[in-house]
Formats: structure tokens, C-alpha cells, sequence
């Protein structure tokens, strides 16, 4: 097993709600509903963008096959070398050897919710929060009012 981490995030994500993934080259976001209090839905949404992103990879799955017992309200899960980083490394060496990049830095996310979790291969990311005033995708208003 890896040397894994929690790390605490700011928003309280909705322990039973879904997510929204957006991945294109290099970029992913995952955008979760939120509370306030207890079952009370926040008037925002959480935000957390990843940097420099590798490889998503998504499972529809209530128990995530990681050591890992959030003691947080909302949290991710970091793991520092992983076996998909390990696969990364390895495909770029075998297709792309005068290319392979810094992988020093690169870090294995898991982003999880009540009944799927993500796996994020990415530097790092940045958390923020979005008002339900500043939103227009219909896809992150349904997030507000299903929280």
C-alpha cells in the first residue's frame, strides 16, 4: 500500500449526494452540492479544480477499495505512490520515452461521495465555492436544489 493522506476540505459536501466531473486535457473539475447544517442544502456549490491533470477514472461505487475512514465532514484522499501513478509512469516511458515530464510532483486524488468515487492523477488542485447567483449550467443549479 502507498503512503496515503487526508486532506481536509472547507466546503461540507453533501454525505449522500452526487457529483459533477468535467475532464478535458489537463483540466478536471469536480463540482459537489453542499450543507449548511445538517440536510440543510447550502446556497453554493463546492468547486475543486485539479492542476495539470494525467488521468481520471471513475467508479460507481459505494465502498472504495482504499484504506480510508474519512475523519472529516469532506475530504480527499491523496496517495503518493500509487499503482496508477506507477501505470502512468510506465505507459509514458513505453509510448513516449523522450517525453516522459516530471512525474515528481504528480499525486493520485480520490475524490468520493456516497455511491462513486474518482481517481485523479494531478499536481495538486484548489478548492473554491460557486453562489447559486453566479450559476448557470442547469447541471450545478440541480446540484443546489438535490442537496
Amino acid at each position: 500500500m502507498s503512503e496515503q493522506t487526508e486532506i481536509p476540505i472547507k466546503c461540507w459536501c453533501d454525505p449522500q449526494g452526487d457529483s459533477l466531473l468535467v475532464y478535458s486535457a489537463e483540466e478536471c473539475s469536480v463540482y459537489r452540492g453542499c450543507w449548511i447544517a445538517p440536510a440543510e442544502p447550502a446556497d453554493f456549490v463546492c468547486h475543486l479544480s485539479f492542476h495539470n491533470v494525467s488521468a481520471v477514472r471513475g467508479f460507481p461505487r459505494e465502498f472504495i477499495p482504499y484504506q480510508w475512514t474519512p475523519a472529516q465532514r469532506s475530504s480527499l484522499l491523496c496517495l503518493f505512490d500509487s499503482d496508477l501513478i506507477q501505470e502512468h509512469i510506465a505507459y509514458r516511458k513505453r509510448h513516449y520515452p523522450t517525453f516522459v515530464g516530471d512525474t515528481s510532483r504528480l499525486r493520485h486524488y480520490v475524490v468520493s461521495g456516497h455511491d462513486f468515487y474518482h481517481d485523479i492523477l494531478a499536481t495538486g488542485f484548489t478548492e473554491t465555492t460557486i453562489p447559486e447567483s453566479q450559476i448557470t449550467d442547469e447541471h450545478l443549479l440541480r446540484f443546489i436544489r438535490n442537496a
